[in-house]
């Protein structure tokens, strides 16, 4: 009879990075989606600011999450665009979309003056 230990362990030696690598991308794609709704969720309560007229409370909001916040004009439609970048940790995604992903979202404000 053969004893086949030494064969296992090279096969779970090649299988393991792999395996990681597949782990830490999962965890990476979850936490970039986990921060898009998170930035979602900022987009209305600073949408929500606006309306009120609270530009301050929206500096200090926006400085405290650490996101950016641009905003456009177009008539009786403001939109609100907000900006986060997320540092990418797994070598398979940062191949795909760099060392930092930019997080983008738009809320669009209809304003009767």
């Amino acid at each position: 009879m053969k004893n086949n230990k030494g064969q296992a362990l090279v096969e779970f030696v090649i299988i393991l990075p792999i395996f990681l690598l597949l782990i830490i991308s999962a965890i990476d794609f979850g936490n970039i989606i986990s921060k898009k709704y998170s930035l979602e969720n900022n987009a209305d309560v600073i949408s929500e600011m606006y309306k009120e007229n609270k530009y301050e409370e929206i500096n200090s909001y926006s400085k405290d999450k650490n996101i950016r916040v641009s905003y456009k004009n177009e008539g009786n439609l403001f939109t609100i665009s907000l900006n986060k970048k997320i540092k990418i940790i797994s070598p398979m995604l940062n191949l795909i979309f760099g060392k930092n992903y930019d997080i983008n979202v738009e809320k669009s404000i209809y304003k009767n003056e």
